[in-house]
């Protein structure tokens, strides 16, 4: 598995995370550029956080010709992300092999909600 994170700037050109409340969320781009069946874990620590409460998807881009056809945010039984510190994009299938070692799956972009 392998990906890139990139914090997206707001309207002033901040890549910080943001105060909202008593968390603090930031938006950012996953660019995952190879992926197993597992998923692909992200930590918070990419995302400048050190704690994650909560993760959402706002939006998902997979190239053409790849077997996944979207991604979505991976629970446990007990209703959990990965950890407090981390989450796992797992790919729904479109097509039999999850798998892919293309060099571009697509990007998800997340806003992800937790402490510093």
């Amino acid at each position: 598995m392998t990906h890139t994170t990139t914090i997206l700037a707001d309207h002033k050109g901040m890549t910080t995370p943001k105060v909202s409340g008593d968390e603090y969320y930031v938006d950012a781009n996953i660019n995952i550029t190879s992926y197993d069946e597992d998923g692909e874990v992200i930590t918070a620590a990419e995302l400048g956080l050190s704690r994650i409460n909560t993760v959402m998807i706002t939006g998902c881009e997979v190239a053409s010709g790849v077997a996944l056809n979207r991604f979505v945010v991976e629970l446990s039984d007990a209703g959990e992300y990965e950890s407090g510190a981390s989450f796992a994009l797992v790919g729904t299938v479109a097509s039999s092999g999850a798998e892919s070692a293309n060099d571009d799956l697509g990007f998800v972009r997340v806003r992800a909600y937790g402490l510093l």
